[in-house]
């Protein structure tokens, strides 16, 4: 593109502009070497430990999201295995508390019918015995009747009555008092 004599003029052009500003090519290709030093120092003396640490780093990361995901892995079974043995509890009261109501209802059936049956029979007592107590009466107000009607028919015949004629008179005073007391 450009010529030899243009090249020899940037060439020439870049020397007298080296030369004003008082610099030499040794103090370049010095500070060419200074600038490859310094880059190698800069990189083993920083970029590679600190490479080093990021490496690290990440692989502490790595390992705690790992562990973070066992943990949580056992975090959901052992959540899991808690609902399961909740779920297990409340199947197991709920059994346990319909067997007690189940066991409250037959001993509530069984004392029921056991108080039914202690009245039935009280009342079967009751009636027997009411009804030995009013033959009982019976028997004694015949017996206080037939004495009665002895000792009043006595007093009207003014004789005395015999075991047949005292019969009569008992049979006869009782189907009178029979009919009074049932009409």
């Amino acid at each position: 593109m450009f010529g030899y004599s243009t090249e020899t003029m940037i060439l020439s052009g870049i020397s007298d502009l080296f030369e004003k500003l008082n610099i030499s090519w040794v103090s370049i290709v010095l500070h060419l070497f200074n600038l490859v030093v310094l880059t190698v120092a800069l990189y083993l003396l920083l970029f590679r430990p600190v490479k080093k640490m990021i490496r690290q780093r990440q692989e502490n990361i790595r390992k705690i999201e790992k562990d973070n995901a066992e943990l949580s892995e056992e975090v959901t079974r052992l959540k899991n295995s808690t609902e399961e043995v909740l779920a297990e509890a409340k199947k197991e009261a709920a059994s346990i508390h319909e067997n007690a109501v189940k066991v409250a209802e037959r001993k509530a059936d069984d004392i029921l019918a056991d108080a039914k049956r202690k009245a039935k029979d009280l009342v079967e007592r009751t009636e027997t015995e009411m009804t030995q107590e009013r033959a009982k009466l019976a028997t004694e107000i015949e017996k206080q009747i037939a004495e009665v009607s002895v000792s009043v028919a006595e007093k009207v015949i003014g004789k005395e009555i015999t075991a047949q004629e005292d019969k009569k008179l008992i049979e006869e005073s009782l189907k009178e008092w029979s009919v009074e007391k049932n009409g």
